[in-house]
């Protein structure tokens, strides 16, 4: 298996990088108390934080949907609409902890951060523009197929067509959402620029670490940008 970042999506966003934490063997049954009380301490430095709303992290995420042709108030980056929630009091729960780690990651960076169940994945792993007739199964909605737009970044199975994330970080799908049978998965860390490659090496590292330290799992980094746009999944 593949995984590759197209060319087309730097064109679309030139500053984009990328590290991919690929997780094989994890045990993602709870309880981790330890990365509930991260991710609890997270919550509540977020909902305190007045500040937070016009972090230009956040601020550069949603003018990159707007400059891709959406409205980020109706449809907000990952991370935006998570900073949303818990600043309006919404209660966002811990779900399992490799869903724990990567929205922990999210609101230590306030980045895009995601995963997928490699387990449903029958080709390669893009990153790329659609075509217009990819499938997408909403979160929480497996009954209801939806199309994305022509043009629109998607991450998608090669083989099945299968639309894993719509708008580059919008919403991930039902098909390959991460539960607690998961035992492989591949956990997106993304920047627009305002990291440094420690500081997004750093992040990464935190979900590999966690992962074999909390889950038993084995973890290995690997990084995606406009130069290296590709690598084979171990």
């Amino acid at each position: 298996m593949e995984y590759r970042i197209w060319e087309a999506v730097f064109r679309v966003l030139p500053d984009f990088r990328r590290a991919v934490v690929v997780i094989r063997g994890a045990r993602n049954q709870g309880p981790v108390p330890e990365l509930e009380r991260r991710f609890e301490e997270l919550v509540r430095g977020i909902r305190d934080d007045s500040s937070v709303d016009g972090d230009p992290r956040l601020l550069d995420l949603e003018e990159a949907f707007r400059s891709m042709g959406f409205n980020p108030k109706r449809m907000p980056p990952s991370v935006v609409n998570l900073v949303r929630r818990i600043r309006k009091g919404g209660e966002i729960p811990f779900v399992n902890p490799l869903v724990g780690m990567f929205n922990c990651v999210s609101l230590m960076g306030l980045i895009p951060c995601g995963g997928t169940d490699l387990g449903v994945v029958e080709g390669d792993l893009e990153l790329r523009p659609a075509v217009g007739d990819e499938i997408y199964v909403p979160l929480g909605r497996p009954d209801e197929l939806e199309h994305p737009r022509e043009g629109e970044i998607v991450y998608l199975d090669s083989k099945t067509r299968r639309v894993f994330c719509r708008c580059w970080c919008w919403k991930n799908g039902d098909t390959s959402k991460i539960t607690q049978g998961t035992t492989d998965c591949a956990i997106n860390v993304d920047t627009l620029g305002h990291l440094s490659r420690e500081e997004l090496s750093g992040l990464a590292s935190w979900v590999a670490g966690s992962a074999e330290r909390h889950l038993g799992a084995e973890a290995r980094i690997f990084f995606l940008d406009r130069d290296n746009r590709s690598f084979v999944m171990p």
